[in-house]
């Protein structure tokens, strides 16, 4: 019952060491763009190239096929997406906790250390 406890360990210590963790379903135009100005010092989004599709201005772009519905709500029938869902629930606690900690890194600076 406890096999899941050594490799989540593994994982949060792994995840712990990076300076900058970011969670793409996070990374709107407005946070992410604030984010990667203020952990990294860039400004500038835009991006060239004609093999690009997406927003070149904003910088959201795919080098092949377009930007797509990733909802799986949407895709799979409840109990599909419940089983997908307890299947994968350790990915999911993981992916929650990344989110966490760059939101606070982003928002929080002034009170973590």
């Amino acid at each position: 019952e406890d096999e899941w406890k050594p490799p989540f360990k593994t994982a949060i210590q792994a995840l712990s060491q990076h300076d900058l963790i970011l969670p793409m379903d996070v990374m709107t135009k407005k946070e992410g763009k604030t984010a990667l100005s203020r952990l990294l010092g860039w400004e500038k989004f835009d991006t060239k190239g004609r093999a690009l599709k997406g927003d070149k201005e904003g910088g959201h772009v795919v080098t092949t096929g377009g930007v797509k519905n990733s909802n799986a709500r949407e895709y799979f029938r409840k109990e599909e997406y419940r089983a997908l869902w307890e299947n994968n629930w350790l990915d999911n606690i993981l992916c929650l906790w990344c989110r966490a900690v760059f939101l606070a890194r982003l928002h929080c600076d002034d009170i973590i250390v």
